[in-house]
C-alpha cells in the first residue's frame, strides 16, 4: 500500500473508533510540532473530548483531545490538569501508583506526571513520530508503548530513552498495535490490526504472534479476574481465551457495532461499551453480553467504573453516567 493510501486507512480506522475527534489529517498529525503550545483552558471539563480514563489512586484521569486532561474523585465534578506541555490529540495513559503516570499521544509524545495527573511534562518524542495508541508500564523504569504502523518502544530507565521493539515482522509488522494488555506483569497481550494479536511472556521483551481465528481489527482488552484475556473490536466481535492466548473462542456481544473499551466491575460484571452507543454487560465467567444501545447513540471511547450500578462514559461529548440494567 502507498502512503497516501497507508494514511487514509488509518484516518478511516481511527473514526470508526471513534477516538479521532477532530478532522485533521493524518499526515499533519505525524509532521505537528509536538513540543508546541500547551493545552488551552476549557470552559468544562466534564464536556471536553475524552478518548481514555483510568483511576489512580483517589483518582479517575481522563484524556483525549488538543492535550485535555481531566481529573475527578467522584465522577461527578471534573476539574483541569493545571497544566499538559503539548495540546496534540492524547490516546491513552498508565499509572504505576496513585502519583506516577505516562500519557501517549499524536506525534510520538510521551508525556510524564509526579503529582498524580494535575500536571504533564513532555518527557520524550519517539523517533519519527508515529501515532501512540497504548502505554503500559511493569514499574517505574521499564514500560512499552505502541502504535500506528508497528510502531513499538521500550524504555529501562523510566521513560528518559526509548528503543525500537520488534513485535511483529514481515506482512505484519506495520499493523497497527492498538493496545496492550497486562494479565500478569510478565504475561503481556497486543490487540492489532487485522485480527492480529501478540503475546510476551517475559514482561515484553519478546513477541509471539497468536492464532486468533479472526480477521477483523482488534482494538483493545480486557484481562479478567479468573484470568481469562478478552479482545474486541470491528464489528462487535470478541474473542476470550481461557488458557493464556493458546486457544481462542468468539464470544457473542449482542451487537455488531465496534467495540472499543471494557471494564471489570467490582462484582465480577464485565461492561464493554462501543460505537453507537452500545453497552454490553456479562457475568463471570463471560459466555454472552446483554447489549442495549443508548438513546443518544454516541460513540463512545472509554469505560470505567463507578459508584453503585453504573459505569462512567467518555466520548466526543464529555463524561455522562449510564446506569446498568439490574
Amino acid at each position: 500500500m502507498n502512503a497516501v493510501g497507508k494514511r487514509n486507512n488509518l484516518s478511516k480506522w481511527r473514526r470508526r473508533c471513534g477516538v479521532l475527534l477532530v478532522a485533521v489529517a493524518v499526515a499533519g498529525l505525524a509532521h505537528a510540532a509536538p513540543g508546541g503550545m500547551p493545552a488551552m483552558p476549557i470552559p468544562a471539563a466534564d464536556k471536553a473530548p475524552l478518548v481514555n480514563a483510568v483511576r489512580a489512586g483517589s483518582r479517575i484521569i481522563a484524556l483525549g483531545d488538543h492535550g485535555v486532561v481531566v481529573l475527578s474523585v467522584d465522577g461527578g465534578r471534573w476539574r483541569q490538569a493545571n497544566h499538559v506541555a503539548v495540546s496534540s490529540p492524547l490516546t491513552a495513559l498508565w499509572f504505576i501508583d496513585g502519583k506516577n503516570g505516562w500519557g501517549v499521544g499524536h506525534g510520538g509524545v510521551i508525556l510524564r506526571t509526579s503529582d498524580g495527573g494535575g500536571s504533564w511534562r513532555l518527557q520524550h518524542v519517539v523517533e519519527n513520530e508515529p501515532a501512540l495508541l497504548s502505554v503500559w508500564f511493569e514499574n517505574g523504569l521499564h514500560g512499552i508503548v505502541t502504535g500506528g504502523y508497528g510502531a513499538a518502544y521500550e524504555t529501562h530507565d523510566g521513560g528518559q530513552s526509548w528503543q525500537r521493539l520488534k513485535v511483529a515482522d514481515g506482512a505484519n509488522a506495520d499493523r497497527h498495535l492498538n493496545a496492550i494488555i497486562p494479565l500478569r506483569p510478565d504475561t503481556l497481550f497486543i490487540a492489532g490490526e487485522g485480527g492480529a494479536a501478540y503475546r510476551s511472556t517475559d514482561s515484553g521483551r519478546t513477541w509471539t504472534a497468536l492464532q486468533t481465528g479472526t480477521s477483523g481489527s482488534l482494538w483493545n482488552g480486557l484481562a479478567l479476574r479468573d484470568g481469562s484475556i478478552l479482545l474486541f473490536g470491528m464489528s462487535g466481535r470478541v474473542i476470550i481465551s481461557r488458557d493464556k492466548g493458546e486457544t481462542w473462542q468468539s464470544v457473542d456481544s449482542g451487537t455488531h457495532n465496534a467495540l472499543t473499551s471494557g471494564v471489570q466491575l467490582n462484582d465480577g460484571r464485565v461492561v464493554l461499551a462501543g460505537n453507537g452507543g452500545a453497552v454490553g454487560v456479562a457475568a463471570e465467567p463471560v459466555r454472552r453480553f446483554e447489549t442495549t444501545v443508548r438513546p443518544d447513540r454516541q460513540n463512545i471511547a472509554a469505560v470505567a467504573a463507578a459508584e453503585g450500578n453504573a459505569v462512567l462514559l467518555f466520548n466526543q461529548q464529555g463524561v455522562s453516567q449510564h446506569v446498568l440494567p439490574k
